[in-house]
């Protein structure tokens, strides 16, 4: 036990003393942050930077419809700002004065160019030019404002009161839609949604990042031969044991902090969106026990191990970094699969295809998350899955560890597959 401790906290310090994990711990609330708040403050700053008494309506539908539009871009009729430009045109004059325009939207004098004609009042159709550096906002905004005129226009030429028919316009359904579980829990779909996919996507990452460290250190120590040195006073299976703990050690710290950054900006979105100006709804996160977050540790700590010890045997049958990217296809391949079934699972989470492989050692530590946070998983699959993903992780290790014991003092020749499963047998 001594020995393995002392190799569980050389492998663990190593890599936490390092700038590199400082760096990369600390970047990912940075992108967290971006992620939940930039998007929005962006899209917020954008409309309101957008100078629309600069643009310019070309109105060839021979009404006053591209100075209504103008108007409601200018904030309606009681609005004393400036309106855009509208030029009245004719079908036959309309293809010079585009031109002319273009040549100021390309130079962006001009933020952009609308041009209405019969077809608009007919059908609804529009056409929009936006220079170069325009925000994409800007169209939403001009459309709006068409349709309003629009409308306006379609429910004058009816006789119908105009206040009463946009208010009628107005009229959205706005459904909060719940997940209600076998045991009578419920909460938010969306957020449930979010949360399951969420914590689906971090464990992947973690699983392949971390695997592939395991990988590369296992490589670099047969390269170097240092490996020669350790396993004079300390046995394969202790010092593969020691390894694959010591980084999973590294990812747990990593990776509770990561959580805990996440779940923090995400409970404080509202508050920080409000303090730049933005308005946004809050988000409340699903509540969760101790006892229901278990097995979301159960899953990321064997799951790392399955994996760390399939990535450790990769490492020790290799003699370079090159033959190692290649010789990894096979598990990354597993990986990626499981991230391709996320949508099947997430359109149906009882479905035969999610309930199986979230069964399956392989894909389970992906897909049993998402399920846990869209549905209501009986206790029997979630047992069995835990059970058989252990099993497979101890059984894992134990196969590495007698295929580390001969193929890491083994160099040159890659060996066969029938000479890794005699390895494997001889050394048990």
């Amino acid at each position: 036990m001594g020995k393995l401790l002392a190799v569980i906290e050389r492998e663990f310090g190593e890599r936490v003393r390092s700038k590199w994990f400082l760096v990369s711990t600390l970047f990912a609330p940075l992108l967290f942050a971006a992620l939940f708040i930039g998007p929005p403050y962006l899209a917020y700053k954008s409309s309101r930077s957008v100078d629309f008494s600069s643009m310019v309506i070309v109105d060839g539908s021979g009404t006053t419809m591209g100075d209504g539009i103008a108007t409601e871009l200018a904030g309606g009729l009681m609005a004393t700002g400036q309106r855009a430009t509208v030029i009245a045109v004719t079908a036959t004059d309309s293809g010079k004065v585009l031109d002319s325009l273009r040549t100021r939207l390309g130079s962006n004098a001009l933020p952009a160019v609308a041009v209405i004609d019969a077809n608009t009042l007919a059908v609804g159709t529009m056409r929009l030019l936006l220079a170069g550096g325009a925000p994409i906002v800007t169209s939403e905004r001009v459309q709006a404002a068409a349709e309003r005129e629009l409308l306006r226009r379609r429910v004058a030429d009816a006789g119908i009161d105009l206040e009463q028919a946009q208010r009628i316009a107005k009229l959205r359904i706005t459904a909060t839609v719940e997940r209600v579980m076998r045991d009578g829990r419920s909460g938010s779909a969306q957020v449930n949604l979010l949360f399951g996919a969420g914590v689906a996507l971090l464990l992947y990452l973690i699983i392949v990042l971390y695997g592939q460290i395991v990988l590369r250190g296992v490589t670099e120590e047969k390269q170097s031969r240092v490996s020669e040195l350790v396993l004079a006073s300390v046995s394969p299976r202790v010092l593969l044991t020691g390894k694959v703990l010591g980084i999973g050690g590294v990812a747990l710290v990593q990776l509770g902090f990561w959580t805990a950054s996440a779940v923090t900006l995400l409970a404080n979105r509202g508050r920080l969106l409000g303090a730049l100006g933005v308005t946004s709804t809050s988000i409340t996160l699903p509540a969760f026990t101790l006892f229901e977050l278990a097995p979301l540790l159960a899953y990321f700590v064997f799951g790392y191990i399955l994996y760390a010890a399939l990535f450790a045997a990769v490492g020790s049958i290799v003699s370079s970094e090159q033959e190692a990217q290649q010789a990894q296809t096979p598990l990354v391949s597993l990986l990626v699969g499981s991230m391709a079934l996320l949508q099947p699972a997430l359109s149906d989470p009882d479905g035969p295809i999610a309930r199986t492989m979230s069964i399956v050692p392989f894909s389970s530590p992906i897909l049993m998350p998402l399920r846990l946070g869209l549905a209501s998983v009986p206790a029997s699959e979630l047992v069995l899955s835990i059970v058989l993903l252990v099993i497979s992780a101890l059984a894992a290790m134990v196969a590495a560890a007698r295929l580390y014991r001969t193929a890491l003092l083994m160099y040159g020749k890659r060996p066969s597959i029938g000479e890794i499963i005699r390895w494997i047998r001889v050394n048990g």
